[in-house]
């Protein structure tokens, strides 16, 4: 009897302290693992596709419009700075909750470190909101490889990193961690705001390589096994991007393993041009880019996105779900979540480029009521193109700021005006840029902006 007793004590001791740290871990992690999985987790049926790789992926793959315009179910496990061998471990457990048609995995920088390298602090993202279990516990020991019990700690149990965080600790905050109706709105990838563009890059010759990194190809071969084995066909993409000639040349002997594997590659990155400059015959670099050097912007994403679908359906034979009612939770969520953040977003825009380049979504049509002062350069041109005619163009000889909805006053930069600023006839507005969403006529941006002088 006292033996039962003592077991028992132990059990409730055991399930008690569990019961801690499960709360104590859900009140003080922050949550962008949680808002990133809990859609994936969520869905009952299985994915057409799900695309793996790093940052590339989140910000490069749109599954929303994919679904709006192909009627293609995906889910975008793209996750920052990650690693292959974060890549391989996000498939192996991914697969526990849903085993899609097809797996796309992007080739972006497979040999740019050691294998499976990188920052801790980006493992959160893509690793927290996994339950612990023996493929959770074989990866961490994998990723952390000869690190201190202490780092691998921190990834078995968040709450040992984020324990510090209890005094952020509100009402609002407890109801939220536990809320699954907070989810990314964009069915795992996140769209970026910006206009840049790169300097020119010479274009390396598809024979020429470099050396694989220690361990790349083993996480590679693996992706691809795992796949396989699990019933998943598997396929390499080339998201595009400025690439450096060694980023190039690792991405060639990447094109030169999956042959040997037997994997299709999707090269988005392939263009027509003879000049030997890098390019895509898909994005345009002078305005489909966030920043000079690595990522797509939203409407670069977009591209990539509907060209891809196209491919998707020719080699996969995916059907067109739209119609049918047991995928109908698909547009009710492109319909209520999807646009209205979408909006929300373009609404939160300052930057002039950025407005112009996000309006170009099919979703909006846009006016502009411009005066003489207002000087469009290249890349301004360039942008109207992406609006086709749902750009409307007025000049003006002035423009009355009485009515506009947004009275922030950014200058042409996207630099905010001074606070309390009053538009001055040495400030005056050069441009007025109304953006309505096409099916309703519902305004969701009605900014105003002015030469700073």
């Amino acid at each position: 009897m006292k033996i039962w007793k003592r077991t028992v004590s132990v059990l409730l001791i055991l399930i008690l302290v569990a019961g801690g740290v499960y709360v104590g871990d859900k009140l003080t992690t922050r949550g962008v693992s949680q808002k990133k999985y809990v859609k994936f987790f969520a869905e009952k049926k299985d994915y057409d596709v799900v695309f793996y790789g790093s940052s590339h992926v989140l910000s490069g793959i749109q599954p929303m419009e994919l679904w709006n315009n192909y009627g293609i179910t995906g889910y975008n496990l793209g996750g920052h700075a990650a690693s292959l061998g974060m890549s391989y471990w996000v498939l192996r457990q991914s697969l526990r909750y849903h085993k899609p048609k097809l797996a796309m995995f992007d080739i972006y920088d497979m040999y740019a470190h050691d294998q499976p390298y990188m920052d801790i602090s980006f493992m959160h993202y893509s690793m927290d909101a996994y339950p612990m279990g023996v493929t959770k516990f074989m990866a961490v020991q994998d990723l952390l490889k000869g690190q201190s019990t202490a780092a691998k700690a921190e990834l078995f149990f968040p709450f040992s990193v984020y324990h510090s965080r209890w005094d952020e600790v509100t009402k609002e905050s407890a109801k939220a961690s536990f809320d699954k109706g907070l989810f990314n709105s964009y069915c795992g990838s996140e769209i970026r705001y910006g206009v840049a563009v790169p300097n020119d890059i010479e274009r390396v010759d598809p024979e020429i390589t470099m050396e694989g990194s220690s361990g790349a190809d083993s996480y590679i071969r693996d992706f691809v096994s795992t796949c396989r084995d699990a019933g998943v066909e598997v396929c390499f993409m080339r998201v595009p991007y400025p690439a450096c000639v060694e980023n190039q040349m690792a991405e060639n002997r990447v094109m030169k393993l999956a042959e040997e594997l037997g994997v299709r590659v999707i090269d988005i990155m392939q263009d027509d041009r003879q000049d030997g400059l890098l390019s895509s015959r898909v994005v345009n670099f002078d305005t489909d880019l966030v920043d000079a050097n690595a990522h797509l912007n939203a409407v670069g994403a977009f591209k990539v996105t509907m060209y891809l679908g196209k491919l998707l359906k020719q080699y996969y034979g995916f059907t067109d779900k739209r119609q049918d009612p047991d995928y109908s939770n698909w547009n009710e969520d492109y319909a209520n979540v999807y646009i209205p953040a979408l909006t929300a977003d373009l609404s939160l825009q300052t930057d002039f480029k950025t407005c112009l380049m996000f309006a170009s979504y099919p979703e909006f049509e846009t006016e502009m009521t411009v005066t003489k002062q207002y000087e469009p350069d290249e890349v301004c041109e360039k942008l109207y193109k992406l609006h086709g005619s749902r750009l409307k163009i007025t000049e003006v000889q002035s423009i009355d700021s009485s009515s506009v909805q947004d009275r922030a006053n950014f200058d042409l930069d996207g630099e905010a005006m001074a606070p309390g600023f009053l538009i001055s006839e040495q400030d005056e507005p050069v441009v007025r840029m109304t953006v309505k969403l096409r099916d309703s006529g519902a305004v969701v941006a009605d900014k105003l902006f002015c030469v700073n002088t």
